[in-house]
């Protein structure tokens, strides 16, 4: 039996998203983000078409922290029944200087799936949080755990297996988010092929950490994401 060409690592990511509440097609007494638009300016992410009622990423927040054990093993659970196929991670949402614990949810076909979803994870154990007076709404900093499936195209240069058109490239240390931030606006500035979307984070790998980008843009390839990856280590100091 032959290895798998591709590399299996966990890691975090570190984005910012514009959040809003979901007040319909959840369970009741919930409280559920969405992020309609996590790519700004990209509006096929999913299809070669605009999709309007499609839940592009979603975020049921939970009552407590749960370990990423207790999440893996409710998922893994889950999916072994669930009547489609999605994609779950644990995280933490920073909302006007509050933290919630969520659990980030892809590739649901339906809004309709989400109270279907939420009951699931309630079947294995999972308790999610009341909604908070008022309507919590505005650009949040989203902290994801996570598995990735890597093909490296160069040395420290890879992409996504599972998520199309993303790329990662590894940096030399690690960035505050302020920092990352500012040099982000740097290299979109100064760079006429600056149509994509940044996230920072770390894969876990022999035994420490290793820093690295994320980018997302629709016509990802090895020669954009080494461009990019320039302009971003020209300016790491």
């Amino acid at each position: 039996m032959n290895p798998s060409p591709y590399i299996e690592r966990y890691g975090n990511l570190l984005k910012q998203e514009t959040l809003r509440t979901l007040e319909d097609q959840i369970l009741p007494n919930t409280f559920v983000l969405e992020a309609p638009e996590p790519f700004p300016g990209f509006f096929d992410y999913y299809s070669d078409h605009p999709i309007d009622s499609k839940p592009l990423y979603v975020y049921l927040v939970v009552k407590q922290l749960y370990t990423l054990e207790e999440i893996t093993r409710a998922t893994q659970n889950i999916r072994k029944y669930f009547q489609s196929d999605f994609n779950a991670a644990a995280g933490v949402v920073n909302l006007y200087n509050k933290e919630f614990h969520v659990i980030r949810v892809r590739h649901l076909e339906d809004y309709h799936q989400i109270p279907e979803l939420q009951e699931c994870y309630m079947d294995e154990g999972i308790e999610f949080r009341k909604k908070p007076g008022g309507k919590p709404e505005g650009p949040g900093v989203i902290r994801i755990k996570k598995f990735f499936i890597l093909d490296e195209k160069h040395p420290g240069a890879y992409f996504d297996v599972t998520e199309k058109d993303h790329g990662y490239f590894t940096i030399p240390k690690k960035l505050n988010w302020k920092h990352f931030e500012d040099i982000t606006k740097k290299v979109k500035f100064n760079w006429e092929l600056s149509a994509f979307d940044a996230a920072i984070g770390h894969f876990h790998v022999n035994y420490g950490i290793q820093d690295m980008i994320r980018i997302y843009n629709p016509q990802m390839n090895l020669e954009y994401l080494m461009d990019v990856r320039k302009m971003y280590l020209d300016r790491i100091k």
